[in-house]
């Protein structure tokens, strides 16, 4: 693996739970600028990723290799680089570390964002607020009581225009549509400016326009950082997804671009052929 092209380096991770086993000797590796897909069965040992990678899981082996470690406290000190767009932070990169064994409030603070598939935003505070206090997540607690500094309201604005939901700045979190809550916590993590983004399937429970919405949000914020999305919506894998990696039993399947992944008879046999199977076993929608 060249670390000058890679972000993040999974190297002969190993992960057990009461002796059995879920991320298997795995090596996983994603690129500067790279929206990269996972998909897999359950079980497969997605999620476990995830966890390891954001420190919430221990690896019993092998090292988490992220190039990237302090950049995001790095822009915070330039503000004119703030809204700079199209790779100006993935240029400057500072020297690579084993964040294996970090916590997960520092792994944050130095560059790696992750989403959970249920979104969790705070109901009561507006929209605005809920993304003007993800932005000044860094500052010391005293700090708060002054307000956003310019540089951070220009932040806020900025990002609630990018995911789309400026229109319902002064409205109440709680209020949002589903949808509407999974842009407004991707906006929460985007404000604290992330090397490495995580979504763990973000599009579950969206419409199919909703969907659509958030495939093209993806690949705009891709320009200025990496972004890895856990995901079982197929169509919604086979419209955006330019490069894939199948997880099954804890290790790599297969990798490379979705429509020769999608053709080897390994991943039919583990993972798509099963899909197709459970999608048409399930009822037709009805009719209004």
């Amino acid at each position: 693996m060249n670390q000058t092209e890679n972000i993040l380096i999974v190297q002969d991770v190993t992960v057990s739970f009461d002796g059995f086993v879920v991320l298997d000797h795995l090596d996983f590796s994603v690129d500067y600028g790279e929206l990269r897909f996972l998909i897999g069965p359950n079980g497969a040992g997605k999620t476990t990723l995830l966890d390891v990678i954001t420190g919430k899981t221990k690896p019993a082996s092998g090292s988490i290799i992220f190039d990237g470690a302090g950049e995001g406290a790095d822009m915070l000190r330039h503000p004119e680089q703030q809204l700079i767009r199209h790779g100006v932070h993935l240029n400057q990169r500072q020297s690579a570390e084993d964040v294996a064994t970090r916590a997960e409030h520092s792994l944050v603070r130095n560059g790696i964002s992750r989403k959970f598939q249920t979104p969790s935003v705070f109901p009561s505070l507006s929209v605005y607020d809920n993304v003007g206090v993800a932005a000044c997540f860094r500052r010391p607690p005293l700090s708060l009581y002054r307000g956003m500094p310019p540089r951070e309201t220009g932040m806020v604005e900025h990002t609630l225009e990018q995911v789309g939901i400026i229109d319902r700045r002064d409205d109440k979190a709680g209020t949002l549509s589903h949808g509407e809550k999974q842009w407004l916590e991707i906006a929460m993590l985007l404000v604290q400016q992330p090397q490495l983004l995580l979504l763990d399937e973000p599009v579950a429970g969206m419409t199919r326009r909703e969907r659509d919405r958030t495939g093209y949000l993806l690949e705009d914020i891709v320009k200025d950082r990496s972004v890895v999305v856990v995901e079982h919506d197929m169509q919604f894998v086979r419209q955006f997804a330019k490069v894939v990696t199948v997880l099954h039993l804890g290790r790599v399947l297969s990798e490379g671009p979705m429509e020769l992944v999608q053709q080897d008879p390994q991943v039919v046999e583990a993972y798509l052929g099963h899909n197709k199977a459970r999608a048409s076993a399930e009822p037709a929608p009805v009719q209004n």
